[in-house]
């Protein structure tokens, strides 16, 4: 799909591409293609000499007409204001002063909109352009055979203001675009600046020449430039354009650092893990520009009026013009068609829909949060339905407490028994690659206790089981599992009593029990405490508030669901595996509608995919964040039910928007095909619903904050 090289929005379909002076450039609308020749595109203040020419040009004619406008006006009053109804007057030396007026005007603004129509037409393509120089053509071409012939209607002061509203409304609609991109633009940007490469050959190079396993030092208050791991230093950092969180975290070595990000008081050295289009700031991008060219339904609808509606325009503006000339006349025909061609003219409906969307993303990715289509915010604003994941999501393991029991006596065919250690780091080892919160918590239990972790190899994860991996200990390598009972028996391994009935004891207390399984043998039992994660109370009632029903579903013990329960009050289904979530989300859709489901896991993937709206947490498994429709960079669960309000207050505005035009239009085009609407009027309302509705999509701006929506 191609894009506007001005506001970066997408060219639809129903649009035809506005040529630039540029040989290669394209712009969504006339607007964007004003401002990108008058202002530049490269956002400093530095202009050419032709861009200087034609912003005076612009601001010239606008006043220009304005002059000529003001000048018809007294002369009308000199008639009479009837007079701007009366089709026929002498054409006295009022008018030569007005046309010598008007005549600077028109050239000043009538010739870029007659090259857009030109290139539009030869594109095969009937736009707004054509529409509006077909109205601003005919009104001139009419007045000109009045001045000839001495007598009959003028129509200059109509021609010259439609071309100065029609202009100044384009300007001011690609200017809250570019305003709104321009937010999206400097949130993804990287600067264009040298940095020191420290390992391989070392020196001074651009963002673009690093490589990954490239070593980069990175001075306090500059951009980091890639994805990487901290290597040496200490420094706060702020990832407010990934994840909206306006404090800084502290970063040291080992931590995982992101480009675009900022290392504000102290000097980092990083080891380069992605670069490119593999950051993840590339990834959030490109996941903007998929958001902004995948059209909702309802835009698609609007595409396909749009379609049809401007050659239905000239049609009935032709139509209506032959059955007043056999009426009343040339001169009433040509007024009322005239004033059915600007009333008519559908650029309010353009951009209702585009431009809100755009605003509600502009405000989602300010929040952490990246939305993948416009779509799956008008489907957040149809839901009823809310489904959480609980480990990971609704509870938390950032401070968990795990304990080791081992089986007494010692497992049949181990020549000695291992240490609480011994069992915590070999777990450690498989669960280090895995995005899972449990596996995390393991991993942080081992970090804490100082132990090293053994090499591993050959790691798999079984959804909804746990994870086996090979091992090597005492110069071999094991196989080595960490997981629920449904591990134990995918691998064929029985279960201990001992440890069996501690496993049903820890389960029953709320606590996580996982067992640990080296070759065919159970070697011990961690035990993990989950916490409910911060405003997890405060999230479920807001989103309880605008919701049908809210669920948890898990795939943990009975016991911990229930816990969950009783602190949050809300239902929780336990034991489930992934196929059985994917089954309760079809069915909480079959009974209620469209469903939200927000996890984190591999085991949440399959339906996060399968519900109407996923929302998957960045700190979770790649595999989820790939099936979900958002991804919270921000780890604050308040942006749940704040994107649920966004995505019911951006329907809200379209459809008020959509509303408002529709409506103006039928009352408009009623009047105007009954002689009673004047075309400077229809021009005036056109051009004031254009800017209406770019208002009231500026609205969304105003949205309340998450520490708002989760508070309720």
């Amino acid at each position: 799909m191609q894009r506007c090289d001005h506001c970066d929005m997408p060219i639809s379909g129903t649009e035809e591409a506005v040529s630039g002076v540029a040989e290669r450039a394209r712009y969504c609308c006339y607007g964007c293609r004003m401002r990108a020749e008058t202002l530049g595109d490269d956002g400093g203040d530095a202009r050419s000499d032709e861009q200087q020419t034609l912003l005076v040009r612009l601001f010239a004619g606008v006043l220009m007409a304005g002059f000529v406008m003001v000048f018809s006006l007294a002369i009308s009053s000199g008639y009479g204001f009837g007079a701007l109804r009366r089709l026929e007057h002498e054409v006295g030396t009022a008018h030569w002063v007005l046309l010598l007026a008007a005549v600077p005007a028109l050239l000043l603004l009538g010739p870029p909109l007659l090259r857009s129509a030109w290139n539009d037409l030869k594109g095969g393509g009937l736009t707004l352009n054509v529409l509006f120089t077909l109205g601003t053509t005919s009104a001139v071409v009419v007045s000109g055979i009045s001045y000839v012939r001495g007598t009959g209607p003028i129509y200059l002061e109509t021609a010259v203001m439609l071309l100065a509203l029609y202009t100044l409304g384009r300007y001011l609609t690609a200017r809250a675009k570019d305003t709104t991109t321009r937010v999206l633009r400097r949130l993804m940007q990287v600067p264009d600046t040298t940095y020191r490469r420290l390992d391989p050959d070392p020196g001074e190079v651009a963002p673009d020449a690093l490589r990954v396993g490239d070593r980069v030092r990175v001075p306090a208050g500059d951009v980091i430039p890639v994805d990487g791991t901290v290597a040496e230093g200490r420094s706060y950092v702020d990832e407010s354009s990934l994840t909206g969180e306006a404090q800084p975290a502290v970063k040291e070595v080992g931590d995982p650092v992101y480009a675009g990000t900022t290392a504000q008081d102290g000097t980092l050295t990083i080891d380069a893990t992605a670069v490119a289009e593999d950051r993840r700031l590339a990834r959030v991008a490109q996941m903007m520009h998929r958001a902004l060219e995948r059209p909702p339904r309802i835009a698609r609808l609007t595409d396909r009026i749009l379609r049809w509606l401007i050659p239905g325009v000239v049609a009935l503006a032709l139509g209506t013009f032959g059955v007043w000339w056999a009426v009343a006349g040339f001169s009433k025909a040509l007024y009322v068609a005239l004033s059915v061609v600007l009333i008519t003219c559908p650029c309010a409906l353009g951009i209702a829909i585009p431009l809100s969307l755009t605003v509600a993303l502009e405000q989602a990715g300010r929040k952490g949060l990246l939305v993948r289509s416009g779509r799956t915010l008008l489907d957040l604003a149809r839901a009823e339905v809310v489904v959480f994941d609980k480990t990971g999501t609704l509870s938390t393991l950032t401070a968990p407490s795990v304990r080791v029991v081992r089986p007494e006596p010692v497992p049949a065919g181990s020549i000695s028994a291992p240490t609480d250690d011994t069992v915590l780091r070999r777990a450690a080892a498989v669960e280090q690659g895995t995005n899972h919160a449990l596996a995390a918590a393991v991993v942080a239990a081992a970090e804490a206790r100082g132990l090293s972790l053994p090499r591993v190899a050959d790691v798999s994860t079984h959804a909804g089981a746990g994870v086996v991996g090979r091992i090597q200990t005492d110069g071999q390598m094991h196989r080595l599992g960490v997981g629920n009972e449904r591990l134990l028996e995918g691998l064929g391994v029985p279960r201990p009593p001992h440890l069996h009935e501690r496993f049903v004891d820890e389960a029953e207390s709320g606590r996580t029990p996982l067992y640990v399984v080296d070759e065919a043998v159970v070697v011990g039992l961690l035990s993990i405490e989950e916490r409910v994660a911060p405003h997890a109370e405060a999230v479920v009632g807001a989103v309880q508030e605008r919701s049908e029903a809210v669920s948890v579903l898990t795939g943990d013990r009975p016991a911990a669901a229930r816990r969950l329960e009783d602190r949050l009050g809300v239902s929780a289904e336990a034991g489930l595996a992934p196929d059985e979530k994917v089954d309760r989300v079809a069915a909480l859709r079959e009974e209620h509608g469209p469903v939200v489901m927000v996890g984190d896991g591999i085991n949440d993937a399959a339906a996060l995919a399968e519900a109407d709206v996923g929302i998957a947490l960045s700190s979770g498994a790649s595999v989820s964040m790939e099936a979900a429709d958002v991804t919270l960079y921000n780890p604050d669960l308040r942006l749940v039910p704040w994107l649920q309000r966004l995505g019911r207050r951006t329907h809200r505005v379209i459809r008020q928007n959509l509303w408002w035009t529709f409506g103006y239009n039928i009352i408009g085009l009623g009047l105007a095909v009954a002689g009673l609407l004047h075309p400077i009027a229809a021009v005036v309302v056109m051009t004031g619903s254009s800017l209406l509705v770019t208002g009231n999509a500026f609205r969304l701006k105003r949205t309340e904050s998450p520490e708002a929506c989760g508070g309720r």
